[in-house]
C-alpha cells in the first residue's frame, strides 16, 4: 500500500478543523477541550479561573470604552488591578489575549441560547420567539454595539477574529435552522437555510437603526416589534 500523501493529511486535518462547532472553539475548556485550560489560559484552580474572568471582563470594559485599539496588555493589567507580569502568566502576548477575549464574547451568547433552550424545551415555538426577541433587544445594548462594531472592524485585518466571526454566524444560522424545522415542518429542506440566513441578517441589520448610540427617528418607532412580526410571518410561511 502506498504511503499516505502528507499534503492529503494536511487537507484532511484542515477540513476536520473547519467542521468543528463554534462551541468547541470558544468553550471554557479551550479550543481542544484540554484539562486545566480556561479560555485559552492555564487554570487548574477556581482562583485561577476567577482571575482569568477578571482579566477578560476588564478587557471587555476597555473595548466598550476605547475599542480593540485601546486593549493593550498594559491597559488590561491596569484595569484588572494586577501587574503586567501577572497578566502574562495567563496571556503572554497581545494576540493570545485578543483570541481569549473573542472567545469570551461569543461564549456568552451560546450560554444564553442554551438557557432559553432549557427553559422552553417543551415549547419550541416559544423558544424560537424568545431567542429572536433576545437578539433584537440585544441590538439596543450599548455594550453589544461597541463590542460588535469593533469585532467587525477587527475581522477585516485579523484572521483569527475573522474565522471566529464566520464560525459564530454559521452556528447562529444553524441554530435558527433547527428551530425553524420544528416550528414549521412544512418548510422545504432547501428553504430552511436561506430563511435562517435572512432572519439572521434582518436582526443584524436592525442594529444599524436601533443601536444605543444611533439617532432616534420618529418614523421608525415600533420597528423592533415589526421586525419580530415579520420574522414570525416568514417562519410560518411554507414555500
Amino acid at each position: 500500500m502506498d504511503a499516505e500523501n502528507p499534503n492529503k493529511r494536511k487537507r484532511t486535518s484542515k477540513a476536520n478543523k473547519a467542521r468543528r462547532s463554534i462551541r468547541e472553539v470558544v468553550a471554557p475548556g479551550g479550543p481542544d477541550g484540554d484539562d486545566g485550560v480556561f479560555f485559552g489560559a492555564v487554570a487548574t484552580t477556581a482562583k485561577g479561573k476567577e482571575r482569568i474572568s477578571q482579566i477578560l471582563e476588564a478587557a471587555l470594559e476597555i473595548i466598550v470604552e476605547d475599542g480593540f485599539e485601546g486593549m493593550t496588555l498594559r491597559s488590561v493589567a491596569r484595569k484588572s488591578g494586577i501587574t503586567i507580569g501577572n497578566l502574562q502568566h495567563y496571556y503572554p502576548n497581545h494576540n493570545e489575549l485578543l483570541q481569549a477575549v473573542t472567545r469570551y464574547i461569543l461564549y456568552h451568547y451560546f450560554a444564553e441560547y442554551d438557557r432559553l433552550a432549557g427553559l422552553y424545551k417543551d415549547d419550541i415555538e416559544r423558544q424560537f420567539e424568545e431567542t429572536i426577541r433576545f437578539l433584537i433587544n440585544d441590538c439596543k445594548s450599548a455594550k453589544t454595539n461597541a463590542i460588535f462594531f469593533s469585532l467587525w472592524a477587527m475581522a477585516q485585518r485579523n484572521p483569527f477574529v475573522s474565522d471566529m466571526m464566520d464560525l459564530m454566524y454559521t452556528d447562529h444560522r444553524r441554530s435558527i435552522e433547527k428551530l425553524l424545522a420544528v416550528v414549521n415542518p412544512n418548510l422545504s429542506p432547501a428553504r430552511v437555510p436561506i430563511l435562517a440566513a435572512l432572519i439572521a441578517t434582518q436582526i443584524e441589520g436592525l442594529m444599524l437603526l436601533i443601536a444605543a448610540n444611533r439617532p432616534k427617528h420618529v418614523e421608525l418607532e415600533g420597528i423592533e416589534e415589526q421586525c419580530m412580526c415579520e420574522i414570525l410571518r416568514m417562519a410560518h410561511q411554507a414555500l
